[in-house]
Parts: C-alpha cells; sequence; structure tokens
C-alpha cells in the first residue's frame, strides 16, 4: 500500500538563450527541458531544443541517494529541432523533499566558446511510509451535519427516509415520485451523523533520528483514515498549519507537509484546537514549553489526546524489540502533569519502544 500512495511530483521548465560563437558570427539556441515524476519506475522526461546550428551537448543528472538514481550521462549533436526521451530509474527510499539539477555543457563545432548551465529541475517529494495501524476513533462533533456533495443535488440512497412537507424545506428535497404516488407532497429526509473533525499537530523536536519518520507515517496514516471516513482534518507541525478541510486535495496538502517534516532542535508548542475537534498531539520530548502549549491549545477541543514516544519510535505490526528501561526526562515530565492534563481534557498515552502502538486505555 505505502509504494502506491507515494507519489513524488518534480515539474520544471527552464528556457535559456545561448549565443555561441562559430566562424564569424553566433547563433542562439533555445533550450527547453522538461521532468515529470509520476509515482512509476520509470518517469517521461526529456530534452527539447532548436539549434540553427550543429552544436555538441553533454548532459549529466547527478546521483540522488535518497531516489536511488543512478548518474546519467548523455551526450549528442543537436541539429534543428530534437526531442529527446530521458528515463531515469528511481527508488523511493527516504521521506523529503529531494532537488533535481541538470548540468549541461553546450560546444561549438570547433570547440570554441563553451557554455555550462546547471538547471534545477525542481524537487521530488516523497511522502511517509504507510503501513497498516490500529484505527482511531476520532470523538463526535457536537452537532449533526449531513453527507457533503461537492456539485449538485444531493444523492437519493443517503436519504433514510420520506416525511410530509414543511413549511422552509427547501424544494430539491421534493421526492416527485412518492408525492404523486401518496397524493401529498412528501421530501427526502437527509441523513444525519455526529461526524467529528481530527486536528492533528506533531512536535519537531527530536532525541533520536528515527522519531520524524515514525511521526509522519502515523501522522499520514491517521490523516489516511480521517479522509475516507469522509471526516474533517487539519495538520501542524514546525513547517506549516493546514487548518481543517477535507477530500483529497486536501490530504495531498497535509502529506506534502508531511513529506517536509524535520526535526528542530526547539520545541513546537501546539496551537490552540478548532472547536470541537479531537485534538491529537505526538511528541517525544515533552518539554514544558511544549505541554504548556498543549495545556492552552485544549480548552475547545472536543477530546484531547497526548500521545508521548519517549524512545521517538514504536513497534509496526510484525516487528519485535527489546525492551527499554528507565524512565526518560520527558516521560518523568508527563507524567508529573498527567492529572493536570487530564483536567484539561487531554488524555495521556505512552507508547515505549518496545510496545506496538495502541489507542485504547492509558
Amino acid at each position: 500500500m505505502g509504494p502506491q500512495l507515494l507519489r513524488a511530483f518534480a515539474l520544471a521548465l527552464g528556457g535559456g538563450i545561448l549565443a555561441l560563437g562559430l566562424g564569424l558570427g553566433a547563433f542562439p539556441l533555445a533550450l527547453g527541458l522538461g521532468l515529470l515524476l509520476f509515482g512509476k519506475r520509470l518517469y517521461p522526461g526529456g530534452f527539447l531544443w532548436l539549434a540553427p546550428l550543429p552544436v555538441l551537448l553533454r548532459g549529466e543528472v547527478p546521483p540522488c541517494a535518497p531516489l536511488g538514481t543512478p548518474p546519467l550521462r548523455l551526450g549528442g549533436l543537436a541539429w534543428g529541432r530534437h526531442r529527446l526521451t530521458l528515463p531515469l530509474p528511481y527508488r523511493l527510499r527516504r521521506r523529503g523533499a529531494h532537488a533535481l539539477a541538470l548540468g549541461l555543457e553546450a560546444t561549438g563545432l570547433l570547440g570554441l566558446p563553451r557554455r555550462t548551465l546547471r538547471l534545477p529541475l525542481g524537487e521530488a517529494l516523497v511522502y511517509p511510509a504507510l503501513r497498516p495501524l490500529p484505527p482511531f476513533r476520532p470523538a463526535p462533533g457536537f452537532f449533526l451535519e449531513g453527507l457533503r456533495t461537492p456539485r449538485g443535488l444531493p444523492d437519493p440512497l443517503e436519504a433514510k427516509g420520506l416525511r410530509p412537507y414543511r413549511p422552509g424545506d427547501p424544494p430539491r428535497l421534493l421526492a416527485r415520485k412518492a408525492t404523486l404516488r401518496r397524493g401529498e407532497p412528501l421530501v427526502r429526509e437527509p441523513e444525519r451523523r455526529m461526524q467529528g473533525a481530527l486536528f492533528l499537530h506533531l512536535d519537531g523536536q527530536s532525541l533520536h533520528p528515527a522519531y520524524p519518520d515514525h511521526a509522519a507515517s502515523l501522522a499520514a496514516w491517521l490523516l489516511l483514515q480521517a479522509e475516507r471516513e469522509g471526516m474533517a482534518f487539519g495538520l501542524s507541525l514546525g513547517g506549516g498549519r493546514l487548518p481543517l478541510g477535507r477530500g483529497r486535495a486536501h490530504l495531498q496538502r497535509a502529506l506534502a507537509l508531511l513529506a517536509r517534516f524535520a526535526p528542530s532542535p526547539t520545541p513546537t508548542p501546539p496551537p490552540p484546537a478548532p472547536p470541537g475537534s479531537t485534538y491529537l498531539l505526538i511528541t517525544q520530548a515533552a518539554e514544558r514549553a511544549f505541554l504548556e502549549g498543549a495545556l492552552k491549545g485544549a480548552k475547545r477541543a472536543r477530546e484531547g489526546l497526548l500521545l508521548l514516544l519517549p524512545e521517538g519510535y514504536f513497534l509496526f505490526p510484525g516487528e519485535r524489540g527489546r525492551k527499554a528501561f528507565g524512565v526518560p526526562p520527558g516521560l518523568q515530565r508527563a507524567l508529573a502533569l498527567k492529572g493536570v492534563l487530564l483536567a484539561h481534557g487531554l488524555r495521556l498515552q505512552v507508547v515505549r519502544g518496545h510496545e506496538p502502538l495502541r489507542f485504547g486505555g492509558e
């Protein structure tokens, strides 16, 4: 599931005019290049150039270890309009935003002059790896709401029944066939449910190299589950904040933030929770500034959960680890404020490095 949901995207279009001397004069060389990655084993990319006179071109794409791309070199004689496809195999090795560049050298047939360009191809975003984790059920909202439709009329199958027409009902809910059959106006009663919202915050302070990837993978799994259930979700971390929203495009923006999630030496206090949302905080260090921000931010939350990873990681399904002993300083601070956190609506959940992830009891 993970590699299929990972989408690496980079799009660049660069152009330039090169004045290359050949004999007594110079001529322009228009260069355009494009690179597009869509999660396939070989992505389409290539060069497109227009040269009135012959030009020797040599290009090189340096290797990228996080993407597993080998060094690629090519060369040839460009004359007129020519397009060269550039397949570049890659493997999604490491989460993050990885820059890609092309080094291009153009030389006249007589060897002079020689121009060298380094053209940025953009960056490839590698989303966090997805692995199946236990489901998390956000608390229901305060108010009943119906299933949202982006456009058009609501689906008749979403109605739970029919009822007599009441003044103020919108005409689009009128059940025409049932009205003609019964002889009185009837309307479809849409299904209403108490659908909650999830707001997720990741503390950027990391004490272990595995914490950013584990936290990002967990956040991606939670947001994916929320999107599948049609609920609103938001994300906050050191690199930015995404308000509550719905839909696949909103999920892609959240995954892009998680791809850029990087550790920081200082804690990242959480922002205030949206009213009526489920407030889920993930941290490893649990510094005092972070805990104070969590107490202030949970005032308007429907429910709060502080997930503490003292070792910075947990066991995925099927993994086995060595038992972790001792009480880290972050765990001591969180346990000392456990009653205060609970009084402010934040339940403390501790998952040690040798334990699988769980959202059950304390």
